[in-house]
């Protein structure tokens, strides 16, 4: 629904069943206004009934709405996870969160509601980009006869994921405000209209029962007077307690109603008063203790007031701690606004969040932009210190490979130590010392020094246990993360293994530590404890693929099929052209027989990726069981033509070279296979092509080695093996 006024959108709505309705104005909560309002309204009604539901996304609902805390029992280790800092995770962590979000709501839709769930989402247009991707993932998740799902906006000036998701899957209705709202349809009279209209639609929209005495008619110059100029003179010509009244009202919406008169009472106050209105209202919602109001309507009255800027510094503080990056960044500009010329640690604090948020929205330009300012204009060693910091990482890891350049990185990084040791020592200083040799220790790895690299890790680790006890978890497992992959690296999964158990023992809901165990467990052949940790990262996070996918991986090496089946499933509903879950599970239902699913699979995943060697070496075996030789052959080769380096694409066409009688060819192709992978049944397949060609003694040599790869078969091979032993005797 979009229209200038939400008055007019709310006519608008058919039907009488009821709404619920949400405000996504920011101005409300900063970050998740929409989502925290919509999960404490579900929570409040399904909290006694359903608490099995609660429990399932408690995470999720924790972090989003922190309000609800107090509402049930919370486990000691879940509040430990939530006092983790998000900090430095990649962007994508707030794309779980809106999973989890939606994963609650659809949850309770399906379980829950008696009839279909109406959910009214306003103001949109000036929603914070977090709520935005929560309602894209949404209205691509929800299924509309269950899930009825109205968007208000005054215009169609929308996050870019928001509006491509309503231009995909919803109704667009422009509307155009009532007729005699709008300037190009006052009649030419226009005094004698608003005197005729004065008691009856405009008083009433306006909110004045006598709204002839306020008319400043002889102020009005048609046609050039807007509806937005003739309410501004008739509010400034309004009693002051009435003037006052209306701004009463208009701050109490956190200056997010589109009421005009209110607007424009409030504009024609006193610049004092309004100050004060604003501290009034920031004491009142200071006094309800919602930890989401300090993201939002609180910074936001203490910013209008113009009085203390400390409540935007918290609040960016906070929103980096939760990773929402936009947020911080906003506040922290917010902020250095307030403070003006002062460059004291205030400033150093803001200007820190703006530039870690800019490095972790990937924005390097500006990144770039503000270390030149901070080096030139800053003396405070400690944000000297962040800015070096900043410029290592980039030249380290950020930048494209191309534009890395690893010397600067290590003279940065080195920069950095140097101005943190000119700061008093402190615990936290400690560990920035230590987490700068972590800086170092990425350089020497990308140089091809992981041996260096390694003792950097270690060093560090040492370090900040000797000068920093009990002040470094967050640190602590970042250094233990890191000197688990390094390990990884050198190809010591027992050691990784050993870093990892460490990690978690101090921070035991560490999803991505439980993720990056269980593939090392995988990789030690050890699928019952991969699994056990897969489960965990699952349970320690909201929902992301990775680990379905994974997992799927592991049910598949223990017999289960039919739960990676549902994984598969899983990571299709987060992401549905996964190229990665659509090959794995064509894969498995053409190993199930289910051809015509797997072929599905294979002509969706073609679309996302049409050069895509696994599935176009796929949909080369559906053309052999289809009895399609000739295309089966093209593609195979499509598939070695995209990459050659794939063995199964080479083994085969070898079999369709076969079926048609081209032998050379097959020896060929599966002689290639055989030089990109060792594999029994590639071995097993060019001892036939041997057999064929009457070539005993290579024949019997590639039938032993089959055999000494696998028993799968093994009496057919062992038969064939004995004739071909045969017929070289009878030589």
């Amino acid at each position: 629904m979009i229209a200038p006024f939400r008055a007019d959108r709310d006519a608008a709505r058919s039907g009488s069943a009821p709404w619920l309705n949400i405000d996504a104005h920011h101005n409300h909560r900063g970050p998740y206004t929409a989502a925290s309002a919509l999960i404490r309204t579900v929570v409040e009604q399904v909290s006694a009934r359903s608490p099995a539901l609660i429990k399932a996304h408690q995470l999720t609902l924790l972090l989003v709405a922190p309000e609800i805390q107090s509402w049930f029992p919370v486990r000691d280790e879940v509040a430990k996870w939530l006092a983790v800092s998000r900090e430095g995770d990649p962007r994508s962590w707030t794309r779980r969160l809106a999973h989890g979000i939606a994963d609650f709501l659809l949850s309770h839709v399906a379980h829950t509601a008696a009839s279909r769930f109406l959910l009214s989402l306003e103001n949109v247009d000036l929603a914070d980009p977090l709520d935005c991707e929560f309602m894209a993932v949404l209205l691509r998740r929800a299924d509309p006869e269950r899930l009825l799902i109205r968007i208000g906006s005054s215009c169609e000036c929308l996050d870019a994921s928001l509006l491509s998701a309503l231009q995909t899957y919803a109704v667009t209705k422009r509307l155009e405000p009532g007729a005699q709202r709008t300037a190009a349809a006052v009649p030419r009279a226009w005094q004698a209209w608003l005197r005729e209209c004065a008691a009856g639609w405009l008083g009433e929209w306006l909110g004045l029962t006598d709204l002839s005495k306020y008319l400043d008619l002889a102020a009005i110059n048609p046609p050039q007077c807007t509806l937005d100029e003739f309410v501004a003179a008739t509010a400034r010509r309004l009693p002051l307690a009435d003037r006052r009244a209306l701004a009463i009202e208009y701050v109490e919406s956190n200056c997010t109603s589109d009421r005009l008169l209110a607007k424009h009472a409030y504009a024609a106050l006193p610049d004092r008063e309004r100050k004060a209105l604003h501290l009034v209202r920031a004491a009142a919602l200071e006094a309800l203790k919602q930890e989401s109001l300090k993201l939002g309507a609180i910074p936001f009255h203490h910013e209008q007031a113009s009085v203390d800027m400390t409540p935007l510094l918290v609040a960016s503080n906070r929103c980096m701690h939760l990773a929402y990056y936009e947020a911080s960044l906003d506040w922290a500009r917010r902020g250095l606004r307030m403070l003006g010329p002062d460059r004291g640690e205030r400033y150093s604090a803001l200007a820190r969040n703006i530039l870690f948020s800019l490095v972790l929205l990937g924005r390097y330009g500006e990144v770039e932009e503000v270390c030149a300012e901070n080096l030139a204009l800053s003396n405070d060693p400690g944000l000297l210190a962040r800015t070096a910091y900043a410029k290592a990482i980039l030249n380290a890891s950020l930048y494209d490979p191309s534009r890395r350049d690893y010397e600067a990185a290590r003279v940065w990084a080195e920069k950095a130590l140097v101005f943190v040791q000119m700061l008093p020592y402190s615990p936290a200083n400690a560990a920035h010392i230590a987490f700068l040799r972590n800086t170092l220790a990425l350089v020497e790895l990308r140089t091809g020094r992981p041996a260096v690299a390694l003792q950097l890790l270690s060093e560090a680790l040492e370090y900040l246990t000797r000068e920093a006890p009990g002040e470094n978890g967050a640190e602590r497992a970042i250094l233990l993360h890191n000197r688990a992959r390094l390990h990884g690296v050198m190809n010591q999964p027992v050691e990784a293994i050993a870093n990892l158990t460490a990690l978690l023992e101090c921070q035991p809901g560490d999803s991505a530590a439980y993720f990056d165990r269980a593939i090392l467990y995988l990789r030690l052949a050890r699928p019952e404890e991969a699994l056990r940790d897969y489960n965990a990262a699952i349970e320690w996070s909201p929902p992301y693929p990775e680990a379905h996918l994974n997992r799927a991986q592991c049910l598949i090496s223990l017999g289960s099929q039919a739960e990676a089946l549902a994984d598969y499933d899983r990571v299709l509903e987060l992401v549905p052209n996964h190229v990665a879950a659509l090959v794995s599970r064509a894969c498995l239902f053409f190993h199930q027989g289910h051809l015509q699913y797997s072929r599905t699979d294979v002509e969706a995943g073609l679309r996302v990726r049409p050069t895509d060697a696994r599935l176009l070496c796929l949909r080369g075996l559906l053309e052999i069981e289809d009895g399609q030789l000739d295309q089966a052959y093209q593609s195979f080769t499509k598939a070695i033509d995209a990459d050659a380096s794939l063995p199964d694409a080479w083994a085969n066409r070898a079999t369709v070279r076969f079926k048609h009688g081209d032998l050379e060819g097959a020896t060929t192709d599966l002689t290639q296979a055989l030089s990109l992978r060792e594999d029994a049944n590639a071995f097993y397949n060019r001892g036939r092509v041997f057999e064929a060609q009457r070539k005993w003694t290579r024949a019997i040599q590639d039938y032993s080695r089959a055999l000494d790869l696998s028993n799968e078969n093994r009496p057919d091979i062992e038969r064939h093996r004995e004739l071909c032993r045969r017929a070289r005797r009878r030589l």
